[in-house]
């Protein structure tokens, strides 16, 4: 499983590699003393670069035991929260920022993490409710508007 885990701090390496390059070519980090637009991109980049070498360099030496890529019923749980993540993009525009991110929430804590009804649908609220605040109320950020806020 190390060697997995390695595979993938190389990929976001590479992925950290690409935005750092894209927002010091393509955006600017200070645009007239102020904040530019890659500023907040440039810092994410750092941070997952960070993140990668960690991880490479907390799986170095060779595996335990070897484990299958591709067990029975592996994949099932990481295609639904894609679906999940692609239904969300999806309704975003159409139904509205808040709203999107309550069935986000929900289903993925209902079908990806197997949480019980009550516990999905009351975080899922709690969610809309924090987002809706901070957002829409306090730092006010015009948000697609939706079926219900």
């Amino acid at each position: 499983m190390k060697s997995w885990q390695r595979y993938a701090g190389v990929f976001l390496l590479v992925v950290a590699g690409v935005v750092i390059q894209q927002s010091l070519q393509v955006l600017r980090l200070f645009d007239h003393g102020q904040p530019g637009s890659g500023l907040m991109p440039f810092g994410l980049g750092v941070i997952l670069a960070g993140l990668a070498v960690i991880l490479i360099a907390t799986n170095l030496g060779p595996d335990e035991e070897p484990v299958p890529f591709w067990e029975p019923g592996a994949w099932t749980r990481p295609l639904l929260a894609l679906a999940i993540t692609v239904l969300y993009a999806w309704l975003f525009d159409d139904v509205g920022a808040i709203t999107s991110v309550v069935v986000l929430v929900g289903c993925w804590l209902l079908f990806v993490e197997r949480k019980g009804a009550l516990v999905s649908a009351g975080t899922a609220a709690a969610t809309g409710l924090v987002v809706w605040l901070v957002f829409e109320r306090f730092l006010q950020t015009p948000f697609p508007r939706g079926l219900l806020f």
